[in-house]
């Protein structure tokens, strides 16, 4: 690059084509003092201090700076209403009491039904001691709720069950949870337009499973959000027994006609019902929200035993380990 500054287009071109090296040309052109004038003129201004200052302050290799990226506290307290998750899932470890007829036979599989009692002896104060604590010592004054619990269930439960069979959405998606809202409105989707579906709550079952009320509290639980100052999550599971009658009829209509004919008459069909209802209460940056259902569980059974959620035999730290394997998909 420094020759093309002071040798004259023309000799460069000269020297190019007849294949002499650079270094060649160099030498038959150092004889000219007014070349050399010119040339030491170019190599003291490529040198200049106007230069170097010039490049001094470039850095070699240039990084840009990502932007600082918000925590999820800060996060949080800036989404609205409408963008709160609040499909989280299970608390995992929750444990859902079978009813008596599901248990090992005491007989028959004596360590499995003793663990399986110990078990809910054991969540069931360590439920208590953790919501004594979430709504008393991490979140003072808050309100236990504990009369309300059934009673929400039974509104909540016969709300829901009214509104899908009337394809009502807007009431599905204020009070269950964004999974439940989303796969009872895709099953509304797909119904057939002439398609009536009733649904009527007889009574509620009293038995020994419900301590006779119809609507028994298995789990009481609630837990702090990482990270969120005043912000965690409560859930209730109960066990609804009831007799629900159902029916399905076709709505006929005729061409021209101003409306639709009455519905053709159908059998309701009455069977007695056993639902594990989840209840979910959010508080979010010191706000609570309305009870929600997140949905049905399942009871736990023997086979549940060997998670690491009830496994016997492990110590503190592996059965952290073991929770976080299973959930991350390791195990």
């Amino acid at each position: 690059m420094a020759s093309s500054i002071w040798l004259s287009p023309g000799s460069l071109r000269t020297a190019a084509r007849s294949g002499a090296p650079i270094a060649q040309f160099y030498q038959t052109t150092s004889s000219s003092s007014s070349a050399i004038a010119e040339y030491r003129q170019c190599r003291y201004f490529s040198q200049s201090q106007m230069a170097q200052k010039g490049l001094s302050g470039v850095p070699q290799h240039i990084s840009i700076k990502q932007p600082a990226q918000p925590s999820m506290r800060t996060r949080g307290r800036e989404l609205s209403r409408s963008e709160l998750p609040q499909d989280i899932g299970l608390l995992p470890g929750t444990f859902i009491r079978p009813l008596w007829r599901d248990m090992p036979s005491i007989f028959q599989q004596p360590k499995e039904r003793l663990r399986l009692e110990w078990l809910w002896l054991k969540n069931a104060a360590q439920n208590f001691f953790g919501l004594i604590a979430y709504s008393k010592w991490i979140n003072k004054g808050l309100p236990l709720r504990l009369k309300e619990r059934r009673q929400v269930a039974r509104e909540l439960h016969q709300r829901m069950y009214s509104a899908f069979v009337d394809g009502d959405v807007n009431t599905l998606r204020k009070i269950c949870c964004t999974g439940l809202a989303n796969s009872l409105s895709s099953r509304i989707a797909s119904r057939p337009k002439d398609e009536k579906v009733t649904w009527t709550l007889d009574k509620y079952n009293r038995t020994p499973g419900t301590l006779f009320t119809g609507v028994r509290v298995l789990a009481d639980r609630a837990t702090q959000i990482p990270e969120l100052p005043d912000s965690g999550v409560r859930q209730v599971v109960l066990r609804i027994t009831s007799r629900q009658s159902t029916s399905k009829a076709t709505i006929p209509t005729k061409r021209g006609a101003e409306g639709a004919v009455a519905a053709e008459p159908a059998s309701a069909k009455q069977q007695d019902c056993t639902e594990y209802i989840v209840l979910q209460k959010l508080r979010w940056t010191g706000e609570e929200q309305e009870w929600r259902i997140w949905g049905h569980a399942t009871p736990t059974t023997v086979d549940d035993l060997d998670s690491p959620f009830f496994a016997a035999g492990l110590t503190l730290s592996e059965r952290m380990d073991a929770m976080r394997d299973m959930m991350t998909g390791k195990k």
